[in-house]
């Protein structure tokens, strides 16, 4: 079913600039999740790495502890 071309020029141009408002906003959203996203990509790395590094702090500090308990006896 082919659409009528007349039908496009006999909408009103009031609807047609509201349609095209609607189609930024929309457009300046997606940008908006797109970027939101990217942001938590990074972040997740960020924080793997990190805690990667507090793990490894707390194993050192169990050693240590175990190093002192060791020696008191």
């Amino acid at each position: 079913m082919a659409i009528d071309e007349s039908l496009v020029y006999s909408l009103p141009q009031e609807l047609i600039g509201k349609a095209e408002f609607l189609i930024t906003i929309l457009q300046a959203v997606g940008g908006f999740i797109i970027v939101y996203i990217i942001f938590n990509i990074i972040n997740t790395m960020i924080n793997r790495k990190r805690n990667k590094k507090i793990d490894k702090v707390i194993e050192d500090l169990e050693a240590i502890k175990k190093a002192l308990v060791k020696k008191r006896n």
